[in-house]
């Protein structure tokens, strides 16, 4: 067994090379697999499992082979009978089809990825941790409807994006139980080329790969993978959602955000003032683009009887190209929290220019405790709306109303009304999130480690 290395390069997941040797080692665990029911003999399927690697097989031998047989699976079969002694090269792919090959050794790679979209996961969460820890009672301006609403501390808007990636999680979860499945079961299924012991073979087959064995080993169950699809569009929903939202608040109108320049650093080729934050477009564009699988995945998910080829190849390249995807989204998003500079006194000053009124609805229910909550709430809204109109000093207005000033003074109106002490339970929120997160962090690492079981070396 070895463990899973960080992956660099997400675009290079898939490469032939890897896929290859993938399926080598498919052939070589069904092998041992098949000794280990009494299928085939055990120096047998050592032998096979010795030699089922890409270095001894050799890429060329497959390119070549592959180049004749116009068929890749025939090919490395062939190949790898070859390295193998005679009495041995005969059982390679004993009652396996070329489809129950590609599609285990896809998901191995699959899982290899999707221990490192986990590690990713991870770090987004303790980087945001970080954050709503840091921020838990930093005031800003809530907003609402593309309005300005009630304060709230930066802390409390990282906590819903910390909540978001959780349950983001929570699919992930749901989806790996589905996909990380053997579905090994001959031409159609129905496991006629193991001499009856079909069923002990898979069983022993998922228990060698570390994967969940199918009640059906059916080729079209596509909605396996199907549900891993939609798990990684949701991921592109989530990071989308949260990385369009640090986008408007790095609009030079709100400002409370921005992006670490490096030296050097130009925006635009005409307007030498202006600088444009560049990693979060590239985030941006790319939940885009994984969001955009959905409808795609789901029309492939509808192949006929107990084999179509059509579908398989859509949701093949499907997989392979939101995987790719998914992973780069990640690493990305990570680099746009590393590199972003929180503006708190901006944060400060834009609250501090509503200060007239965007803590009206404290002074709301304490007015309300005299004269109930709809009237209180009607008084106030109605001071201010005619202030605004007349452009006068909303405080001033407050101060001035009869029934307002029956039971607060000025002093005591603006000490209700200050935005910097209305934050509502914002830290509390915050700290309990990070806390809860941190924790949770802890189940996601543990839960990815369960995946460092027979993958490439």
């Amino acid at each position: 067994m070895t463990l899973i290395k960080k992956i660099d390069n997400p675009d290079k997941i898939f490469d032939r090379e890897n896929l290859w040797d993938s399926y080598l080692k498919v052939e070589g665990e069904l092998a041992l697999a098949q000794s280990q029911v009494g299928i085939i003999p055990k120096k047998a399927a050592k032998e096979i499992s010795k030699n089922a690697k890409l270095n001894v097989v050799g890429l060329k031998n497959i390119e070549k082979s592959f180049k004749i047989t116009k068929s890749l699976i025939l090919s490395i079969v062939q190949e790898l009978s070859k390295k193998c002694n005679k009495d041995s090269g005969g059982y390679v792919h004993w009652g396996g089809t070329t489809r129950n090959v590609i599609d285990t050794g896809r998901n191995l790679l699959i899982r290899e990825a999707h221990r490192n979209i986990l590690d990713n996961l991870s770090l987004s969460i303790k980087k945001l941790s970080v954050l709503s820890g840091l921020y838990s009672e930093t005031p800003m301006l809530g907003r609402t409807m593309g309005q300005n609403a009630v304060p709230i501390s930066f802390g409390f808007k990282v906590s819903g994006w910390i909540e978001s990636l959780m349950r983001l999680d929570k699919k992930f979860i749901d989806a790996e139980k589905s996909l990380f499945c053997l579905y090994f079961g001959g031409a159609v299924g129905a496991m006629h080329g193991f001499n009856g012991k079909g069923q002990a073979l898979t069983k022993q087959l998922a228990k060698n790969l570390g994967f969940n064995n199918s009640l059906v080993p059916n080729r079209t169950s596509l909605e396996t993978s199907i549900d891993y699809l939609l798990s990684l569009s949701f991921q592109g929903m989530i990071i989308g959602k949260i990385a369009n939202e640090i986008y408007s608040l790095m609009s030079q109108s709100i400002g409370e955000i921005s992006e670490k320049q490096t030296k050097g650093q130009v925006g635009s080729s005409t307007m030498p003032h202006k600088v444009n934050p560049v990693i979060i477009l590239t985030v941006i564009e790319e939940s885009a683009l994984l969001r955009g699988k959905v409808s795609s995945s789901i029309e492939a998910g509808m192949p006929l009887h107990e084999g179509d080829l059509r579908y398989n190849k859509i949701i093949d390249n499907l997989i392979k190209e939101s995987t790719t995807l998914s992973l780069r989204l990640f690493n990305n998003f990570n680099i746009l929290l590393d590199n972003l500079n929180i503006n708190y006194k901006k944060m400060e000053d834009n609250l501090l220019s509503e200060k007239d009124y965007i803590a009206s609805e404290n002074l709301m229910y304490n007015l309300a405790e005299h004269i109930g909550r709809q009237d209180a709430h009607d008084k106030i809204h109605s001071v201010i709306q005619k202030s605004m109109t007349k452009n006068i000093s909303v405080m001033e207005s407050l101060a001035k109303d009869k029934t307002i000033s029956n039971f607060f003074t000025t002093l005591q109106i603006k000490e209700i009304m200050n935005p910097l002490k209305y934050i509502g339970e914002s830290k509390k929120i915050s700290l309990n999130v990070k806390n809860v997160s941190l924790k949770y962090v802890q189940k996601i690492i543990k839960r990815a480690s369960s995946f460092d079981l027979l993958v490439r070396s």
